[in-house]
Order: C-alpha cells, then structure tokens, then sequence
C-alpha cells in the first residue's frame, strides 16, 4: 500500500510540476516559450536559445528543465520554430520536442512594426519513471520494478501574438488542447493522468527615453483548466542596449532579481527567485541561467529566403 502510495504521489508531481506548472523567470526575452504566435515574430535576427533552470536548489528531487529553442520568418508571412525540452523532477522525467509553425500578417506593407501572428504548434514527449530513484517499503516492489510504462504523449497548442512597432506586444496561447491521457502504471487498474489545458496572457510594454535607457515591462498570466491561476510581472532597465537588471513578482510563489550582459551576438542573462510559499523553510531559491545567440540578417537589404540568410550579427537586448 505504501509503495502505490509512493507512486501516485510521483504520478501527481510530475503532473503538477513538469506539465502544468512550468516555470521560466526570462519568459520577457523568449516570447515563443508561451505563445506560438510568436514564432518567427524577430525581425533583425535568428534566435538561438539556451535555457537550464533548477528549481527550489536543496529540496531533494526539485524539478530541473533544460531547454534549447530556434525559431525564424521562413518566408514573408511564415515562421517556423521549435524547442527541444528535458524536463525531470525526482523519478520523473518528461522529455520531447516542440515544432511551431506560424502565420505572420503584416498590418504595414512589407515593414515588420506592426503585424499579428497565428501560431499552431505540435508537442511530443516522452513520459519515463527511473526506478533507481524510487524507494519502497518492499525492497524490489513488483508493482514498481515491472508496474511502469514509458509513454510517447502528443499534444497541441495555439496561440494569438501582436506586435505594435518596437516597443508593445499581446498574446493569448493554449496548450495541451488535446488533454491527452498517460497511464504510466501498468495496474490492472489504471491510474489515467489527464494533462489538463493551460492558457497564457502575455503583455509587455517598452518604455523608450531620450537617454541610453529603456525600460521593459511585461506581465504573464497563466490560467489551468483545474481552477489554478497564477501571474508574473517584470520589469527591467536596459542601459545602453548592452546589460540589464530588474525584477519579477510571481504571485503566491516567489520574487525574482535578472541580470544579464550583451556580448557581440550573445545574450548571457541570469534569474534568482526567493521562493515565498512554505516550501521556502526546506530550500534556497531557484536558479535560470540562458545563453542565446543572434544570428543576424542584413535589415534595409530586403527579405531574403531563410536558407540564403546573411549569417552576419548584430547585438539586440
């Protein structure tokens, strides 16, 4: 009884924390993470972006996720992207790819300023239980030793992205539309882990200055169909277009300082998030490190084809 006990605990974790309630503080700095519209939605640049985050350090099996995620205008109207995810907490593991593919409609000719984007994205990811990890009150406990299965889930997500010239944008996403089922317990009795849907408001606003300034405010709010609703809001000073540093609130969770550079084409940004719930007592906070490259393409030049890109750069926060 203690060892079924065991695993729907881990089945509830991994349900709550890798699929429904996925954290990235720098969400400001890589749109597409939460919204499939926003894919392709860069115009002087190819992102290229690298994320590791480890949440509440010291809790013991705490969730980590690594991501690697590019996306691209591919034509005039078209972008295309996709993420690469490994997403883990304690014997769980949660590990796929993402693929977007979006329409760009341009509200002012050729000019990329203002223009809306109808993103559509497909997810497929494998849902695995490390029976290293796992310890029973029976010592080579049948029901875990042979009682799991690991599992190829797929899913969709859509999302809705404005762009109001340099310095506004709004979107509203949707993911796990599909609610697909994962029975990882091969149990006469199956335990069926639906992943409920979840739905994001992104906003964010630049505030320009006649100075080397700029400030960045944005706020994310996610909605999941289980009656849970959380928000974020940032805001961060840019100096010069070359480092920066501010501050996050996520609400019933934690407060958050980001700091970062621009170095020639790379972008090296860092998180820390003072947790606030009760969880706080057992750790020390959470770390998101990213590293993303700009690969550039000559503005002012005319759009190229993607696979004709200049592959010069340029530095943009």
């Amino acid at each position: 009884m203690k060892s079924l006990l065991i695993i729907v605990f881990v089945s509830v974790s991994s349900a709550s924390f890798s699929q429904q309630l996925h954290m990235n503080t720098n969400y400001i700095f890589n749109e597409m993470l939460v919204n499939p519209g926003a894919t392709g939605s860069k115009k002087d640049y190819i992102p290229l972006h690298l994320n590791f985050r480890k949440q509440w350090t010291n809790f013991p099996g705490s969730p980590t996720t690594q991501s690697l995620s590019c996306h691209s205008e591919v034509d005039r109207n078209f972008g295309f992207g996709g993420t690469i995810f490994n997403d883990f907490s304690g014997p769980s593991r949660r590990t796929g790819i993402n693929a977007n593919g979006a329409y760009i409609m341009k509200l002012d000719g050729n000019n990329k300023e203002k223009f809306i984007g109808f993103g559509l994205g497909v997810t497929l990811a494998q849902h695995s239980i490390d029976i290293n990890k796992l310890n029973t009150y029976l010592p080579d406990d049948p029901a875990v030793i042979r009682g799991y299965n690991n599992v190829v889930v797929p899913d969709a997500n859509v999302g809705v992205y404005f762009k109001w010239k340099k310095n506004a944008y709004v979107g509203l996403s949707g993911y796990n539309l599909v609610e697909s089922d994962r029975d990882l317990y091969d149990f006469e009795n199956p335990l069926y882990n639906p992943l409920a849907r979840t739905y994001y408001l992104l906003a964010g606003y630049d505030i320009l200055t006649e100075g080397k300034m700029v400030y960045k405010t944005s706020t994310l709010v996610r909605a999941i169909e289980t009656g849970t609703v959380q928000f974020d809001v940032t805001a961060i000073g840019v100096w010069n277009n070359t480092a920066w540093l501010g501050f996050s609130y996520r609400n019933l969770d934690a407060i958050s300082a980001l700091v970062g550079v621009q170095l020639g084409q790379f972008k090296l940004g860092y998180s820390y998030d003072y947790t606030l719930s009760d969880i706080g007592r057992y750790s020390s906070g959470s770390h998101e490190v990213f590293l993303e490259l700009q690969m550039y393409n000559m503005p002012g030049k005319g759009r190229k084809n993607w696979f004709k890109r200049s592959l010069r750069y340029a530095p943009k926060i």
